[in-house]
């Protein structure tokens, strides 16, 4: 753990000169590890920690929270309807986007992107996409374990990380191309996923003597470790595309065309 958190503050100290530095945040434990070792490092100006979602969204009420507690300004950027078409009609014409769940996490993305360089002026933007598929995040791999063992736990792990490297970060990074912005992904550092990854399996998904099942312990141990709340690192997880409403949003716009959204992706992209 001591390795993981050292490296952490060093791919994030890096960026403590930068005059401004964004992070998408969520208020979840991962962005939130992220958002902390940020504040210990950085100047708080120089910090921007944006929120997007629908004013009502999971995402959002976490994200306030967790600003608080952080002791930083939080900028909010509420999904509407228009603000969603408008990024759709961008997305298409970078062509990225394959299938409507692709859609439905690249909209708060990109509208994050874009509020933090056009309102923001940041360059550099933290995202913490990787500690689901490293650190056990996911409920499906209790189920696995659970019913199938370690050894294919730790293959879908391994699996997921791989797609997700080969998949939605290259698409993220095409969109951050398109706003001239770098992205860091601090828990995709190849020292990082190697350390995580050297871990058992029994280390990242903990059962309780009550049997309950504790996904990324070893993360959430971090999380405690400098400084975080139970209010953090125990709320339970929610995908982007559901925290932030997006999903919500979009069931509204295909209805409206009398379609489901798989329908309505398809006759649109």
């Amino acid at each position: 753990m001591e390795v993981i958190e050292k490296q952490l503050r060093k791919i994030i100290g890096e960026q403590r000169k930068t005059s401004s530095v964004g992070l998408l945040y969520s208020g979840g434990l991962d962005s939130s590890i992220i958002a902390k070792i940020m504040v210990s490092l950085m100047e708080s100006p120089s910090i921007n920690l944006l929120s997007v979602g629908l004013s009502d969204c999971y995402d959002m009420k976490n994200a306030t929270l967790g600003s608080t507690e952080l002791g930083i300004n939080l900028h909010k950027y509420v999904l509407t309807e228009k603000r969603v078409l408008k990024a759709i009609r961008s997305l298409k014409q970078l062509n990225v986007i394959p299938h409507p769940v692709a859609l439905s996490i690249a909209i708060p993305i990109f509208l994050g992107m874009q509020k933090l360089v056009n309102d923001y002026e940041v360059k550099t933007i933290f995202l913490g996409q990787g500690a689901d598929e490293l650190f056990g995040g996911y409920q499906k791999y209790v189920e696995l374990y659970k019913n199938k063992g370690v050894e294919e736990t730790e293959k879908a792990m391994i699996n997921d990380l791989l797609s997700l490297q080969n998949d939605q970060i290259i698409r993220e990074r095409k969109i951050a191309n398109h706003f001239g912005v770098h992205l860091i992904y601090p828990f995709l550092d190849s020292c990082i996923i190697k350390r995580a990854q050297y871990y058992p399996v029994t280390t990242h998904i903990v059962q309780t003597h009550q049997g309950k099942f504790i996904r990324k312990a070893l993360l959430r141990k971090l999380a405690h470790k400098i400084g975080l709340s139970k209010n953090v690192t125990e709320q339970p997880k929610k995908a982007i595309q559901y925290g932030s409403g997006t999903v919500k949003l979009l069931r509204r716009i295909a209805k409206s065309n009398n379609q489901n959204v798989s329908e309505w992706f398809e006759s649109s992209f």
